[in-house]
């Protein structure tokens, strides 16, 4: 007696209306969030789009967006975003049916004159004389009930980690853009500090041919002089020292920008024009919409979350309905076929709950690595904010004692010409001021770094 295949679908609408969903468990809320920064004017302002812009540099502008064009890490960021976007496609597919359709064509041709029997078991059977094509079609649909929110589970899975992926391209651009700034103002540094050594090694070229001028006219001894030569040469190694790192540095910008070092070209920075931007932060718990990489890890521990569901839902059974339905030319009636299949995992040697154990230790391994990227974005703030404070300090001190320098080294200048001072008094005023600008100059690049180190940890634009 066969069985009419409608016959199993009100046991298939029960199911489904008793089906039931295993939802992971909430991620765990962050520690403690501060209400303010220490020694610091909150606002309310957003940070601006382009923030590199605020250095005033229309070089740097130049170099950042080149550099967010065309580096290469960041395509391949953008690859992976690709296959994250497809790897959810794939985990969703399994919420809709899988159809398929299938086609047959058989060709039968006979040769002679005589038919063909078939020998059996049971005897002869007589296949006939027919040649002839036969062809066949079906059509087969196959879906399964998502009683336990397993295969929802493993899109969702899918999908925070899309997201993570685009939380991670927008890490790498403030990571990119903030080297790209970070090279940039140590090459218009290493600018200056070339500028103030060669004037300063003219300055002590000037004294050395006084010296030995005085020498000829037995005015002055061959030590003062071979003193002078002993600091003229160490400005021209400084000078070499520094070429090599305005290279290397103009080097490390061609590779940033996604161009070959010898194609390259810098565009001018012109380091009297640099402006120190007044970076200003919001709130801290504003960190955890700002800052690319936070949201990085939300979206991760949500992902970890759904493959934990999906874990648990495993261990329950799973329905499977399957619809097909076939023609062939060789009659007018059809056939058609209705299947229910219920699995239920009785033994898998552990595997199953294994796996709901790694998924919940890998969730929990998330959770604290989120709590601790919180923790340390809130002290690179901190950090960036005492940095900024302190370097305001030290630049103006520091630019003050140039200032001073420069005016003794003019005035101990004029008395050594005059031979009111000997050279040795010379010597130490020439060494004051030499370091006195280059000090000023290294105080000035930290205030600039310092903005630049709280906008990368405030989170850029995002």
């Amino acid at each position: 007696m066969r069985s009419d295949p409608r016959a199993l679908l009100p046991g298939v609408a029960v199911l489904l209306l008793t089906a039931c969903t295993l939802i992971p468990e909430p991620a765990p809320p962050p520690g403690p969030i501060p209400d303010t920064w220490p020694q610091a004017e909150i606002t309310a302002a957003p940070l601006p789009a382009a923030w590199w812009q605020t250095f005033g540099s229309p070089g740097i502008d130049t170099l950042v967006e080149a550099a967010l064009a065309a580096n290469r890490d960041l395509a391949a960021a953008l690859a992976r975003i690709e296959q994250a976007r497809a790897s959810a496609r794939i985990a969703g597919a399994g919420l809709w049916p899988r159809i398929d359709a299938a086609g047959t064509a058989t060709d039968t041709r006979q040769s002679g004159g005589g038919s063909l029997t078939a020998i059996t078991g049971s005897g002869a059977t007589r296949i006939g004389t027919s040649s002839g094509t036969s062809y066949r079609g079906q059509l087969q649909v196959a879906y399964e009930v998502d009683l336990f929110g397993r295969v929802r589970a493993g899109r969702d899975a899918a999908r925070d980690r899309l997201v993570a992926s685009e939380f991670d391209h927008q890490a790498l651009r403030l990571v990119t853009a903030a080297e790209v700034v970070q090279t940039a103002l140590d090459l218009a540094a290493t600018g200056q500090r070339l500028r103030l050594a060669a004037d300063n090694l003219d300055n002590a070229r000037a004294v050395l041919e006084v010296l030995d001028a005085r020498l000829v006219a037995g005015r002055s001894a061959a030590l003062e002089r071979d003193q002078q030569r002993v600091a003229v040469a160490g400005l021209e190694a400084e000078l070499a020292a520094l070429e090599e790192d305005r290279a290397r540095q103009r080097h490390q910008l061609a590779l940033l920008s996604g161009v070959p070092s010898p194609d390259f070209r810098v565009p001018e920075i012109v380091w009297e024009e640099l402006q120190l931007p007044a970076v200003r932060p919001r709130v801290p718990a504003s960190l955890l919409q700002q800052r690319p990489d936070l949201r990085r890890a939300e979206a991760q521990l949500a992902a970890a979350g759904a493959d934990l569901g999906a874990a648990r839902a495993a261990l329950y059974p799973s329905l499977d309905i399957g619809w097909d339905r076939t023609w062939t030319d060789q009659s007018s009636a059809t056939l058609t076929n209705l299947s229910a299949g219920l699995l239920a995992p009785l033994f898998r040697g552990g595997a199953l709950r294994g796996e709901v154990a790694r998924s919940a230790a890998r969730r929990q391994e998330l959770a604290e690595q989120y709590h601790q990227a919180l923790l340390t974005a809130f002290g690179e703030v901190s950090d960036a904010l005492a940095a900024q404070r302190q370097s305001d300090l030290r630049g103006a001190a520091l630019r003050r004692a140039a200032a001073a320098a420069r005016d003794a080294y003019a005035v101990a200048r004029a008395r050594f010409e005059r031979g009111a001072i000997d050279f040795q008094a010379l010597l130490e005023v020439q060494r004051s001021l030499i370091q006195a600008e280059d000090a000023a100059a290294g105080a000035r690049l930290a205030e600039l770094q310092a903005a630049l180190a709280l906008y990368r940890a405030l989170g850029g634009d995002t």
